[in-house]
């Protein structure tokens, strides 16, 4: 509502949200606790902060149609993470995990490589064919390139670590499909490498959310634009990949 309408006061906020005035004044101490908003005498408004995160939980109504949106409740957990302490430290580990699931890729036959946003090879849609070393040296050059880019599209304010965190499902995936893939080779069940093709495009739908609430969140871009560009360049780009011939 403060996001919708602007400041309003407490008399204002109590009836439209039909609730008593010791429960109003207990959320607004937990939300001022948080640094999303602020009292001045009778009068509540949004802080800088408290903003962008109502650009983040709002959505047009537009939006709220689409049925892809409902996988988009990972929003407010993407939020929590962000602000968490321990969000460092997970991001680094993820990083970490990400780099040795590339490394560990470049050895397969055919190698597994991450070329730009689009996973290659060992039985993905694009089949390209790459030496072990050369596979390596593409998928930490994509990874780098994929930091430094969002580094640069946020105006420098969205941290290495958190855009690790921005595409984690993207940086997940390479480990979910070499262990399909395993499984696959292990029970002689061949529709397994279909299905890790599939959970491929889901993870991109997926870094597209996820992305657009870090970029929204540091960035103070609208959540709705931000989920747009994302889906662009972390689903349609991708998909346009795939469709070219093997």
């Amino acid at each position: 509502m403060l996001h919708r309408e602007g400041p309003l006061t407490l008399s204002k906020l109590r009836n439209a949200l039909r609730i008593s005035s010791s429960t109003l004044l207990y959320e607004l101490s937990a939300l001022e606790s948080l640094g999303v908003v602020k009292r001045e005498d009778v009068v509540v408004y949004l802080t800088e902060l408290g903003e962008r995160v109502a650009s983040i939980v709002s959505t047009i109504e537009p939006l709220k149609s689409l049925n892809f949106l409902s996988l988009l409740g990972l929003r407010p957990l993407v939020v929590w993470f962000l602000f968490s302490p321990y969000a460092p430290v997970a991001a680094a580990a993820f990083l970490l995990s990400w780099i040795a699931a590339l490394s560990f890729g470049a050895l397969q036959d055919p190698p597994l490589a991450l070329l730009g946003i689009a996973y290659v090879g060992y039985y993905l849609p694009l089949s390209v064919k790459l030496e072990t070393q050369h596979a390596l040296a593409i998928s930490l050059l994509s990874v780098a390139l994929i930091l430094v880019a969002g580094y640069l599209a946020s105006k420098r304010r969205l941290r290495p670590l958190n855009i690790v965190v921005g595409v984690l499902p993207l940086a997940i995936y390479p480990t979910v499909h070499m262990t399909l893939v395993q499984v696959a080779h292990a029970t002689g069940i061949a529709y397994v490498i279909s299905f890790s093709q599939i959970l491929l495009f889901v993870s991109l739908l997926l870094t597209a959310a996820v992305f657009a609430t870090a970029y929204s969140l540091e960035s103070g871009a609208p959540y709705e634009s931000s989920l747009a560009y994302s889906l662009l360049l972390f689903f349609v780009a991708p998909a346009l990949v795939y469709l070219f011939p093997r």
